[in-house]
């Protein structure tokens, strides 16, 4: 397999690419269910699938509009937002729903307004390999 640029790494909402993401990351998480009995010969037996799977995001770049401040800040008391979508450089997507877990915006004098935030998946996500 062929290495991958990281800068083609992009996160989207709607379709829409957003802000200028520089760093992004990807974490999944799938816990075990042990299933060990007194028929195991003293061997842990997990069950093949996960009980509970987890996907988060972090993200981390460059402001250009006020999208991510207005879905972090939003004053519903929802932080959830649907239709999130990870395209990797090769065609392969994850798509689904995700929480805004967390966010920050920093700005230094005579610099871009930078900022991260960090993305829990909510229910089942979709991922299609190309």
């Amino acid at each position: 397999m062929a290495a991958q640029k990281g800068r083609s790494l992009v996160l989207k909402k709607g379709g829409t690419a957003i802000a200028g993401v520089q760093t992004k990351s990807i974490s999944y998480a799938g816990e075990p269910i042990d299933i060990t009995g007194d028929d195991d010969a003293g061997y842990r037996t997990l069950l093949g699938n996960p009980g509970l799977e987890t996907l988060d995001l972090s993200v981390e770049g460059v402001t250009k509009d006020t999208v991510l401040r207005a879905l972090a800040l939003d004053s519903s008391g929802t932080l959830q937002a649907t239709d999130w979508s990870l395209l990797f450089p090769n065609g392969d997507t994850i798509t689904g729903s995700f929480n805004i877990s967390s966010y920050e915006e920093n700005g230094v004098h005579n610099d871009a307004v930078k900022f991260t935030m960090s993305l829990q998946s909510s229910g089942a996500w979709v991922y299609t390999a190309v």
